[in-house]
Order: structure tokens, then sequence, then C-alpha cells
């Protein structure tokens, strides 16, 4: 037993989602070392501390559902992820809400994730030996930190108090950011002529009631902000569905009256697909034949580096041609039916007549495939999540020239594997198919355009087939890009005024080109790099703004695959514990 009376040191945690949460949790582990030195204060802060985080906090509708079914999230480090710090729970969510209902297959609403994180968090209060661990929670925010980059850190929080670490940890996730330039285009547009106009943004920071009312509402972004605009639209104006086996999707909307009607497309035109139905058997990941492991090496090693359309997409589609060949799907196993089966509009969204029908009709065809699962369907989708994991390694790697990865990429490679394996909901998908029954949405496809048309007073929603819908609103159903120089977190602003933190760059390999992202550079995965390079070791960063360095940061914890979140979490809560004197350095 550590003597009470000896003097705690301090640390702090900024952030208390999945990522903060789960340092704390990995926090309580290491005070159970039998080396664990001396008395620790960990100051978790957040304004939705205990209630789950901004995201997934408690008290938020049900509407919004998480896109991963229960048993796909767990909390606590298991045997794949190697932990070094004792992992003596194992509860994951859909353990935590059986006593609600809730099946290991079902999606459920965010806010019963957020009371999960809300009891992992207490559960580790109550596991933490004060004598050894304090947590100490405070419902603010943290609006600046302050201090040399080897000493103590100084941590002013939103309600006036001022905290003193030896190291403090920001874990978080999507942040809010300035408009760019075409949004705020937008904007003042809808402040000369009375539109409506929500930028990027948190679904649960969206004021959806203002759209009712509008006839009509050009959606910017055909991904899961653009299902969940479909949930709180309708919540909010007071519709409902209901079962109709006569409907293609299977439902029919009574609409509450003020409803707009939604003219919906994206640069791509890929409509994300439901997330098929697998009950509570999740298939094993489909394992590589053609582009393997030791592939994806020889390809990063490739001294004039990558080119995705010349060198990877044909490895992809002979992956794809081997696996349903092998299983006996012969009439797929050829490109001709292959290439519109990903790309309905052309492997660059190039292609745009007749984009609603065509929309429509990929939409119903997946939701029919995802209901009982179609075989082909289903192997499909499992080789793609595992042709994304081999891209994004090479990306991770150099491996691409930096032409592809700006024009390949980013440009629709990352959209076309979403449209796959990031879907809503069976449901979700349902009740957009609903909505579109009941004339309430319609499909602009492709290269959807929005321009201003002063003489009407109105957006117009330009598709790329020449149609043109003035819209009274428009809503960028997308999340806030990951971009240091638009955050409008008080504590980023300030460190980037002070030159405290810079952008971080992607290499090529191949063509040794620098290209800027908008993540924050950081030094060993973690510390921030200032303008002039100095590395601030008691600052460390986890997640979305750290994307660069922390690939797939967005993506939450699964039992079972040694997940980065959990990972990240543990040697974070190591360096705090060492940084506050807890633990020895190695």
């Amino acid at each position: 037993m550590i003597a009470s009376t000896e003097p705690a040191r301090t640390v702090a945690v900024i952030g208390a989602g999945p990522r903060g949460t789960a340092i704390i949790e990995r926090l309580v582990a290491a005070s159970q070392l039998e080396e664990w030195q001396s008395p620790l204060t960990v100051h978790l802060i957040d304004p939705q501390v205990g209630r789950g985080g901004a995201v997934w906090r408690h008290d938020q509708p049900d509407v919004l559902l998480m896109n991963t079914t229960t048993c796909q999230t767990t909390m606590y480090p298991d045997a794949s992820c190697h932990p070094l710090l004792p992992a003596a729970r194992a509860e994951s969510l859909a353990d935590h809400l059986a006593s609600e209902g809730f099946r290991a297959s079902d999606y459920a609403p965010r806010a019963a994730h957020g009371r999960y994180l809300a009891h992992v968090l207490a559960r580790a209060e109550a596991d933490a030996d004060p004598d050894r661990l304090r947590i100490v929670q405070h419902a603010a925010e943290a609006i600046d930190v302050t201090g040399p980059a080897d000493g103590a850190q100084r941590v002013r929080l939103s309600d006036s108090r001022v905290l003193t670490a030896d190291a403090v940890a920001l874990a978080l996730g999507h942040l809010p950011t300035a408009l760019g330039p075409r949004s705020q285009q937008l904007a003042d547009a809808a402040d000369r002529y009375g539109l409506v106009h929500l930028g990027p943004a948190n679904p649960l920071d969206v004021d959806y009631a203002s759209l009712l009312g509008r006839g009509a509402v050009a959606v910017q972004g055909m991904g899961l902000n653009f299902y969940d605009a479909i949930g709180m639209l309708t919540s909010v104006a007071g519709g409902r569905f209901e079962p109709d086996a006569d409907a293609p999707s299977g439902l029919r909307y009574l609409p509450g009256g003020a409803e707009p009607v939604l003219h919906v497309g994206s640069r791509s035109g890929m409509v994300y697909r439901p997330k098929p139905d697998l009950g509570a058997e999740l298939p094993a990941p489909y394992v590589p034949q053609v582009l393997t492991g030791e592939r994806v090496l020889e390809l990063a090693v490739r001294s004039a580096g990558v080119d995705h359309e010349r060198d990877v997409l044909p490895l992809m589609f002979a992956e794809l041609r081997r696996a349903l060949a092998e299983a006996g799907h012969e009439q797929l196993a050829h490109d001709d039916a292959l290439v519109p089966l990903l790309f309905p509009f052309g492997r660059s969204g190039g292609e745009s007549h007749d984009a609603h029908r065509r929309t429509r009709d990929v939409l119903r065809r997946s939701v029919r495939a995802a209901a009982d699962p179609d075989p082909a369907w289903l192997l499909v989708y499992r080789v793609l999540i595992t042709l994304r994991t081999q891209v994004n390694r090479l990306v991770d790697l150099g491996a691409y020239t930096t032409e592809s990865v700006r024009g390949d990429i980013d440009g629709h490679v990352r959209n076309a594997f979403a449209s796959w394996a990031s879907g809503p909901p069976l449901q979700r998908a349902r009740q957009a198919l609903a909505l579109e029954e009941a004339g309430l949405l319609r499909f602009a496809g492709p290269r959807m355009h929005l321009d201003i048309d002063e003489e009407a007073g109105r957006y117009a929603a330009r598709g790329a087939d020449g149609s043109t819908a003035l819209c009274d609103g428009v809503l960028e159903a997308h999340l806030p890009p990951v971009d240091l120089p638009a955050y409008r977190s008080p504590l980023l602003g300030a460190w980037r005024e002070r030159g405290e933190v810079q952008k971080d760059s992607w290499a090529s390999r191949g063509s040794r080109r620098r290209m800027l992202t908008g993540s924050i550079a950081v030094d060993g995965l973690y510390a921030p790099v200032g303008l002039d390079e100095t590395v601030y070791e008691r600052r460390l960063l986890v997640g979305v703004p750290v994307s660069t360095a922390q690939p797939g940061s967005a993506i939450s914890a699964e039992p079972g695959t040694s997940a980065q979140l959990l990972r990240h979490a543990e040697a974070v809560a190591v360096r705090l514990a060492r940084a506050g004197g807890a633990l020895r350095e190695d």
C-alpha cells in the first residue's frame, strides 16, 4: 500500500468519449501494478463528462443509431491487443446492453453506447484505489494548455479554473471547423435571401427543425450523415414509418406535413449501401489471396511509386474474380459484371444519365441483398473490407505516388470502399427508400453542384445530367474535415497562434513529394510538433485530429481485432503514469 500522506502528482485527460474513457480505464489498470510508485491524480475534462462525451452522450434522441452492431464494440482490451497492463474486465457493448433487451446483432441507439461509456467510466472509478489513483471529473471545456515542452502544463478551463499537470492527453474526435470558402458563400446567400444553410457538423449540433416548411432542400452527401438526417428530419417533422409489404422498401412513410423535398447528391453519386443483416454470428474476415500482405510489401518498396489505377486496381479485381469464381458465383466473376456493381456511375462518377432511377435501383437491390444476405453480395462485401485494409496499408507505407493519392485514393477510391463497408443499418436504408416512394426524396446523382440563383433568391442544385432544382435550404451532410487551420477549438486555436502545433504532411516513397494534410503533426505517434520543430513531450494526442499518424482513428474498438483505439489508450496511459512519477521510465 502506498502511503496516502505522500503528495500526489497530477495528469489530465481532455475528452471523455471512447478514447478518453479508454485512457482512464488503462490508467486504473496500471495503478494496480506492484511497481506503481506514488499517488497520482488524473483530471478528466469534458463538458459531457460522465455522459459518454459529445458524440455518444446518453441523453441524445434514440433516433440516432450506431452503424455497427452491439457485438462489434468494446472498451476493454483482449488478447488480440497484447496488453501489457492487467485486463481483468471484458464486458462488451453487447454484454452491457443485453439487460436492456438488445441482441448482439442489433444496431443500438448512440445514446445506448453513451450509457455503456458512462458505465465503463464509473466501473473504472470504483476499481481505482484512491490511495494510488484519484479520478476528478470536470464538466468544462479545456480552452488552453500552456507550459514548456518537457515540463509542467497549465490547463485553463472554461469555468475559469486553472489546473497544473505533469502531462496532458487530448483524446479527441471530429471537431467543429470554420466554414470553407464555398460553404461561406452558401451561408451568406442564406442571410441575403432568408434561406437555410446547415454546414458540416455533428448531427447532434444540426438544427433540422429549421428545414421544416421549406419547399425543397439540397443535401450534399450520401453517406452516414445523410442517413442521420433522414432519421432526425422525419423525427422532428412528426412523421412515422409503418410496415408495408407491398412497397419496395417494405415501409410506408406517413408525413408530419412540413417535410421538404430532399434533392440528394454528392461528388461521386455513390450512395452508401446498408450493412448486411448477419445476425449474431459474424463471418470470419476474408483472407486475401492476390493482394496479400506480401504483395503489399512488394509494392511498397517500388522505387517509382505505385499508381492505383495501373498497379493496384487490377489486383483488386483479380481478388474479387478469384473469390467469386471459387465460391461458384461465376456470373459475377468478370469485370463486365463487377464494374457496374462497384461503380454504378463509372469508376470516377463520370456517367450521369437517369441518375435518380439508377441510384434508387442500386439502393433497392442493396436492401434486398442485405435483408436476407445474398451469398455473392456478402462475399463482395467481405472482400472489399479486406481490400480497403490493404489499400490503407499502401497509403500508410507511402507506396502510392502523391498524384495517385490525390487523384485516385482521395478522389474516388475511399468513397467507393466506404459506400460498401461503412453503410447504415438496413432499417435506415429502407427509410430513405420510403421517403423516395413518398415523393420526398430525389437523387441528383454524381457531381451535384450548388449555385446561388440571385434572380430567384434561391439555391440551384444542378445535377451532372443537366437537371436543376431550386431549393430553399442546403444541408451539407458530412462531418467537418480534419483541418488544423479551420478548427474552432479554443485550445487548438491557441496552440496554432503560438506556433506550438503544425500541419502534418504525407510523403510518397516513389516521387518523394510531400503532400500537406489537415492532420496535426506528431512525433512518435503522440507528441505534437511546433512550427520551430519543438516536440511537446508532455502533451499527447490521440484521435481524429492526428489521423495521418494514427490512420483509422475514427474506427471504434471491435473485440478480437487488436483494436487501435485500445492499444493507443494503453500506450498513452503508461506515458501519463511515467510523466506523473507513478511508473518508472524504461
